[in-house]
């Protein structure tokens, strides 16, 4: 049984294809030549038992050498030892802000503007204030006695 396409492979289609395989020309270039694909060609090429056989080869492109990375051979110098940095000075009593507070911090506000800021000295046993403001919240000023700030008592 014969390929469809038989008829397309004459004689001298077949020679050229011969002469321009050995020639060293490429199945894609003979392909555009001959008005075929190149799946064509290399079947015709396989069964005409060209493709087992040597044929010369094109000169293979090699990539340029990339220059290769000095290395330093020098040794380096041997790396300082860490030093822990010394921790911050804690604030001073009644500067702290409420995000500076800790557990043991005394709660007392101090001032009467809108940013407030604590005692912050540790706490008396069972109260969230210091010795100082523990008193003074227990003095007859926690039990309705109005309280007024130094600013307006002097005034």
């Amino acid at each position: 049984m014969g390929n469809s396409r038989d008829h397309d492979w004459t004689e001298a289609r077949v020679a050229a294809l011969s002469e321009l395989w050995l020639a060293g020309t490429t199945g894609l270039e003979i392909a555009g030549r001959l008005g075929v694909t190149r799946s064509s060609v290399m079947g015709k090429l396989r069964r005409l038992g060209l493709l087992r056989q040597g044929r010369p080869r094109m000169p293979i492109m090699r990539r340029p050498q990339i220059p290769q990375m000095r290395t330093n051979k020098r040794p380096l110098p041997p790396p300082e030892p860490y030093q822990v940095p010394p921790p911050p000075p804690p604030p001073a009593y009644g500067t702290l802000t409420l995000l500076d507070l800790r557990h043991n911090s005394c709660r007392w506000p101090e001032g009467d503007g809108p940013i407030y800021v604590f005692c912050g000295r540790p706490q008396a046993p069972d109260s969230s204030y210091c010795e100082a403001h523990r008193a003074r919240s227990m003095s007859g000023l926690a039990r309705g006695v109005p309280y007024l700030s130094k600013s307006v008592a002097q005034a």
